[in-house]
């Protein structure tokens, strides 16, 4: 919701009382160090070669206390890190995980339990014994990178290292009360927005936006500086209206996210993402979408179900519903929307 998954991390991390964190990673480490450079709290860990996650957790074995570990495409609530910090403190346990029910649970590490202790977890099994299954999310103590020091030569994950653990009943679990999204597709990443909303946004926030006094808010929004609402637009449900975005005039933005930067001129979004610097011309319809960044859509076309990739170009008079498109599309996209 109006910025990057790893910022939504870090901010929950900074709320649970996390006063240091380790960004490891083998690629866009120049936006990484653009985006964070300046930050004393957020340090970048260069990882040379991708062999497995245990070799990246390695690269930060020199933290002498317990420590969180968040994977970079998964979004999950302060609330959620808080109870599994608070278990961990409370036990003796190597590892503290947080679990969650999974309705497809075979794409998944599932879990064997026994009273409060983790005893197995079989990874990716075609028939599961349940639909408990491994966030990836932990606190570990620093004995688990001895644990990984100890691992066979096949074993390249964090995930063999906490198995080894949990068969020495040196594993603790914690239960997702609120939300965990594994975001492997853009459906997911278009739930996790939704979720977001529905929880962060409680009440309407203006944060020195500009608004007229002809525009009305019938839901609760969180419109950021510099945005402007101009007249006959109507904002509802929960949305999100980022930085120097410009919404109106006559435009209907129900449940959906318009991050910084965007245009939208007497149109309809409904229930809808909006990446940064997005255009949308007067007499458009979006309608359960994903709009990527840059992209440009011409009057009159109607877009439903759709994910479209960044700095798209959408030429005017286009019905497109459940297609995807790739980043930097520059075409008449008339052939195929129909």
């Amino acid at each position: 919701m109006g910025k990057a998954l790893v910022k939504h991390n870090i901010e929950a991390l900074r709320d649970n009382g996390v006063d240091e964190v380790y960004l490891v990673t083998n690629y866009l480490e120049e936006k990484f160090e653009q985006e964070f450079g300046e930050r004393t709290d957020v340090n970048i860990v260069h990882q040379e070669e991708v062999t497995g996650t245990a070799s990246a957790l390695k690269k930060v074995d020199f933290i002498e206390d317990d420590f969180l570990v968040v994977n970079g495409d998964v979004i999950v609530s302060e609330n959620d890190l808080e109870s599994l910090l608070t278990h961990h403190e409370n036990n003796d346990s190597t590892v503290t995980l947080l679990g969650t029910d999974e309705s497809k649970p075979e794409k998944f590490g599932v879990l064997s339990i026994t009273n409060d202790d983790v005893v197995d977890i079989r990874e990716k099994p075609d028939t599961p014994e349940n639909n408990l299954i491994n966030t990836g999310i932990y606190v570990f103590t620093p004995e688990i990178f001895r644990e990984i020091d100890e691992l066979e030569e096949d074993q390249k994950s964090v995930t063999d290292a906490v198995k080894n653990l949990a068969q020495r009943e040196e594993a603790k679990y914690e239960l997702i009360d609120d939300y965990w999204i594994d975001i492997n597709s853009p459906e997911k990443l278009w739930e996790a927005d939704k979720i977001k909303r529905e929880f962060e946004i409680t009440d309407t926030d203006t944060e020195n936006a500009k608004i007229s006094e002809n525009a009305e808010i019938k839901g609760k929004a969180r419109i950021e500086k510099g945005a402007k609402i101009k007249a006959g637009t109507v904002i509802e449900g929960k949305a999100f209206i980022g930085k120097n975005s410009v919404i109106g005039p006559n435009t209907v933005i129900r449940d959906s996210t318009v991050t910084k930067n965007s245009q939208i001129r007497n149109a309809n979004v409904e229930e809808g993402l909006l990446f940064e610097r997005c255009i949308v011309d007067p007499h458009v319809h979006l309608e359960n979408f994903i709009l990527g960044e840059e992209s440009d859509v011409k009057s009159g076309t109607v877009i439903r179900e759709s994910f479209i990739g960044a700095r798209s170009f959408i030429e005017m008079n286009n019905s497109i519903y459940g297609k995807k498109f790739v980043p930097d599309a520059r075409t008449d996209l008339s052939e195929i929307s129909k």
